[in-house]
């Protein structure tokens, strides 16, 4: 008798090694000894369970090729690719193809089920998947082990065809019925986006386990049917069925991106009830909801009477902080987890370097640079792409630039956040230069240099540069439309924002809140509220913002009733008023002459609301009662005012001082302003039309004497006019215009036709010490007339003649507008720096009160 030892370093016992006896006769055995070999397997197989590593199965299996155990390689296939490296997968083929025909026969069926479940839990789908073809080829069986197994690989790999074949074969083969295999098509069609399928197996199944309820809402949550998980899970509860620690994750990740943080208390009630040990990744799954719900002092509570805190639950707390702007928070726990807690990964920097960002903070923000540098990970496109951005928002500009071209290989993002960096330091030129030489641009490129342009006030430049996108093929997102729509509104311009909006719906773009509520602005901006409100109408969710703009809308059109009822209503349907919806209100109340309703929703605002008032506000009322002619309550009410007044607030009671010709109370407006207030060019150029409008010729010399030795210039008026397309701009008494040879006869038909209507022209509006003839000359200059004109020339009978003018329309010209509206029979719209005036048949939509 002899004895063989064997000894497998890595494995630990008590005496740091495992020493496997065999006794055995193998060096006395011969060829009809096979009894004597078959009593030592046990011994082997043994010795195999308690292999760990390549190694040690390695030298095992040498031992049986050496001693000729031909009924070992069964199990050696499997325990090779429970490995799952792909070395083991390798020696499990060999392993399986050394095996004789007579042994593959009996045993192979196990062995390829070993090997494909190796080969999808290893990640090598494709190969798990020829593996199952290779059984069916050979004529083996699949059996209820193998599917579940071959439809892991498939989930993995995606694999939607194969999948939908191997179900093909489960069905053929009369195994549809195996709770295992059934759990195993639900997770299937679950990965593969599929879950209405995995829905039909669900209903299909005469028996659920755990394991069915928890593939399909998985299933549901992946597949952002977060509504529909909860509410399984809620089924699924009812029926008496105990959730593991699995279907928990995934329903508290559910509410999590639901942002209900009741539903989420609910859900988690069932944690204690049923018993569950709460494990790490349950309270990683529990701090994410709760941030994401807003609960953040519950989600930090939770995180601190977590003693097994691991790298993934930091970076839970960290990227949530990052993404509430709780910057500092993000940076107290950096700082515990560099003390205390694991090593930081890629993750934790980008937070890191996220906050470091949004504090402006360079100091942090250049150590954890040097992080990266030192551990490697400058490697990750969203760790190299978050220090550019961070170096640019700390307004390091050279250094974001030096961190850009030290990314070895830049991708779109890359250039983007340099761009995106350029453009917030306020350098659009080096942004548009770098935009033209990106070797690839992606919508979000063009996005990030439209927007520039319309922050610039380079309307038609971001317009323009649109269509050259579409002409490129690169299709537009909600944010593109957002600026387009933007840019539409500044420029007023109505056909294009129809076009936009018709754009919109033909390529079926989202629209979601923010692009619905910049639409509404637009068309409030272009003069069509009727558009406005039908948007807004249509709109699935409205916040104070869509509000802010509807309201808005009906504000520039003068319908200050309709206004209110908007804001009463948005009250009654719960959305919180800001300080931004009050301003529109109470300027809707200001063009409307609703006094009465404007007082009481300014006191309202810090009684009712608790938002306390801003000048802006006091702004407001200041220019309702100075509209109304209450100057003495106005006045009484910048006294009041908690703040001192601007020029704003200054500049409103001017105007209504000049409207009803009270230059007293302007004189004495002018006298309690402060300096900085009189160096504004609004506050002269309005105290000079009144005393203008008095008649007081030597008052206006002193004040314009004072502009020009201050430097101080009047901006001259101008208005334009669209025609096919073309926009076409006048300024005052300017006759440069191509076609000014046709417009001054226009002019001079539409004064004959005016004057024989009675219409007598308001020479007060001519603010300058001349003679009548020519205070009518200078009058009927006027930019507004000029662009009616040529309106009325360049357009067929019928057609909205829309201008935009850059200053306050005065009253003559207003008068004027009413009488052609009449005359001609034309709809005429006039935007100016304050509102709308809509003409139609000789009236106005202001009721002549602006």
């Amino acid at each position: 008798m002899t004895t063989t030892s064997l000894s497998f370093s890595p494995l630990i016992s008590t005496t740091g090694t495992i020493t496997i006896t065999i006794t055995d006769n193998v060096s006395l055995a011969t060829p009809t000894d096979s009894e004597h070999i078959i009593t030592k397997l046990p011994s082997v197989l043994g010795s195999l369970k308690l292999c760990k590593n390549m190694d040690e199965i390695k030298q095992l299996h040498a031992y049986i090729t050496k001693k000729g155990l031909n009924h070992i390689p069964t199990k050696l296939v499997a325990k090779y690719a429970e490995i799952g490296t792909p070395e083991s997968l390798e020696y499990a083929k060999k392993a399986f193809e050394a095996c004789n025909d007579n042994e593959k026969t009996a045993n192979n069926r196990y062995m390829l089920n070993s090997l494909i479940r190796g080969s999808s839990s290893a990640g090598f789908c494709d190969e798990a998947i020829l593996l199952y073809i290779e059984m069916v080829v050979y004529g083996i069986r699949p059996d209820h082990y193998t599917f579940p197994f071959v439809l892991s690989a498939c989930a993995k790999g995606l694999t939607f065809f194969e999948g939908i074949q191997v179900h093909g074969s489960v069905v053929k083969m009369g195994l549809e019925e195996d709770v295992f295999i059934q759990n195993s098509l639900i997770h299937f069609y679950g990965e593969c986006g599929e879950v209405d399928l995995g829905k039909k197996v669900f209903d299909e199944m005469c028996e659920r386990n755990v394991v069915s309820w928890t593939s399909l809402i998985c299933g549901y949550a992946r597949r952002d049917k977060q509504k529909e998980a909860v509410s399984l899970f809620l089924e699924m509860v009812e029926e008496g069925i105990e959730p593991n620690s699995v279907t928990m994750v995934c329903v508290i990740s559910a509410c999590a991106k639901l942002r209900d943080l009741e539903l989420g208390e609910r859900v988690c009630a069932h944690v204690g009830d049923s018993g569950l040990k709460v494990n790490t990744v349950m309270v990683n799954a529990l701090v994410d909801m709760y941030m994401k719900c807003g609960a953040i002092d519950k989600a930090k509570r939770l995180f601190d009477e977590c003693v097994d805190r691991n790298l993934v639950l930091y970076n839970t707390i960290l990227s949530n902080y990052v993404r509430q702007g709780m910057a500092k928070e993000a940076v107290a726990v950096l700082d515990e987890m560099v003390r205390q807690g694991p090593q930081p990964d890629k993750v934790t920097m980008l937070s890191a370097i996220s906050a470091s960002a949004e504090l402006g903070d360079f100091s942090l923000g250049k150590l954890c640079h040097g992080y990266v540098l030192r551990n490697g990970l400058e490697i990750w496109e969203c760790v190299s792409n978050g220090v550019i951005d961070m170096y640019m928002k700390c307004g390091k500009q050279e250094l974001g630039r030096r961190a850009f071209h030290g990314v070895l290989n830049k991708t779109i993002v890359s250039w983007n956040s340099l761009i995106a960096g350029l453009i917030r330091n306020g350098d659009v030129e080096s942004a548009w230069t770098v935009f033209n030489y990106m070797p690839e641009r992606d919508v979000v490129s063009w996005n990030t240099i439209i927007s520039a342009l319309i922050q610039e006030s380079l309307f038609d430049d971001a317009i323009e540069l649109f269509r050259v996108m579409q002409s490129q093929g690169i299709k537009a997102d909600q944010v593109t439309m957002v600026s387009v729509a933007s840019a539409c509104g500044y420029l007023g311009a109505l056909d294009l924002a129809k076009w936009t909006y018709t754009y919109i719906k033909e390529n079926e773009i989202p629209c979601d809140m923010r692009l619905g509520t910049a639409l509404v602005d637009m068309f409030a901006r272009c003069g069509d509220p009727h558009n406005a409100i039908r948007v807004f109408n249509n709109m699935k969710e409205r916040d104070v913002s869509a509000w802010t703009a509807t309201i808005g809308s009906m504000a520039m059109e003068g319908n200050g009733e309709r206004a209110v009822e908007l804001f009463y209503e948005m009250l009654r349907q719960g959305v919180k008023p800001d300080e931004v919806i009050f301003v529109a209100v109470l300027t809707a109340c200001s063009h409307g002459g609703l006094v009465e309703q404007g007082k009481h929703i300014f006191g309202a605002m810090q009684e009712t609301h608790g938002i306390s008032q801003q000048i802006v506000h006091y702004g407001c009322m200041v220019d309702l009662l100075g509209r109304a002619g209450l100057l003495g309550e106005a006045l009484d009410l910048i006294k009041s005012m908690p703040m001192e007044p601007n020029h704003a607030v200054w500049g409103a009671l001017l105007s209504a001082c000049r409207v009803h010709k009270d230059e007293k109370m302007a004189a004495y407006a002018v006298g309690m302003m402060n300096d900085s207030v009189h160096e504004r060019t609004g506050i002269h150029v309005l105290l000079s039309n009144i005393y203008a409008s008095a008649g007081k010729w030597t008052d206006v010399a002193r004040v314009r004497l004072r502009m020009k030795e201050k430097g101080i210039q009047k901006v001259p008026g101008s208005s334009s006019v669209e025609v096919n397309g073309v926009v076409h701009e006048f300024t005052s008494g300017d006759e440069s215009h191509q076609e000014i040879a046709l417009i001054t006869p226009m002019l001079h038909e539409m004064n004959c036709r005016l004057r024989e209507s009675g219409h007598v022209p308001d020479l007060s509006n001519v603010l300058l010490d001349v003679d009548k003839r020519e205070k009518e000359f200078l009058l009927s200059r006027h930019s507004e007339k000029l662009a009616i004109a040529f309106g009325l020339i360049s357009t067929g009978q019928g057609t909205c003649i829309r201008v935009i003018k850059n200053l306050r329309m005065c009253s003559d010209c207003h008068s004027f507008a009413k009488s052609v509206s009449k005359i001609y029979d034309r709809e005429i719209v006039i935007r100016d720096n304050n509102r709308f005036h809509f003409f139609r048949r000789g009236l106005c939509s202001c009721s002549d009160y602006w």
